[in-house]
């Protein structure tokens, strides 16, 4: 695990797990993850990666979101995310029944984050999105 800063946070950053309805705009996106990044006190220049469904990341709206941050989506295969699943505290019937977990976002975020990562923000939405926050257990910096 990453030392905290001097004044105590945490050096880790965060990744944020997507869901979306077809259609939705990348302003509504990224509106998502700022307020998910404010609720968690996290800068929005400190978003780590973005996750998404592996058959959604290719979508124009995920794209333009991660863009909005200097970051290309991850899609994350169906296996990886139901490998998560357990530590998935949000269950939505309609998503574990076509996906196979209860909250892409939270499954989403958590795969992408690693092995031991860990949820930081449980899902929060707006009309169309879902997001997730995690926190990989542990980040590498480079010695310089």
């Amino acid at each position: 695990m990453a030392p905290p800063h001097r004044d105590g946070s945490d050096t880790r950053p965060p990744v944020a797990g997507i869901g979306f309805r077809h259609g939705v705009t990348s302003d509504e996106i990224v509106a998502l993850v700022h307020r998910a990044l404010a609720e968690s006190g996290h800068a929005p220049n400190r978003l780590g990666a973005i996750a998404t469904a592996e058959d959604r990341a290719t979508e124009p709206s995920i794209v333009g979101a991660a863009a909005a941050f200097g970051l290309v989506p991850i899609g994350m295969a169906p296996a990886e995310m139901i490998a998560v699943d357990c530590g998935v505290p949000t269950r939505s019937g309609r998503i574990e029944a076509s996906r196979g977990v209860g909250s892409v976002a939270e499954a989403a975020a958590l795969a992408a984050a690693g092995e031991g990562a860990t949820l930081l923000l449980p899902r929060i939405s707006s009309r169309s999105v879902t997001c997730a926050l995690a926190l990989p257990a542990h980040f590498a910096t480079q010695a310089g």
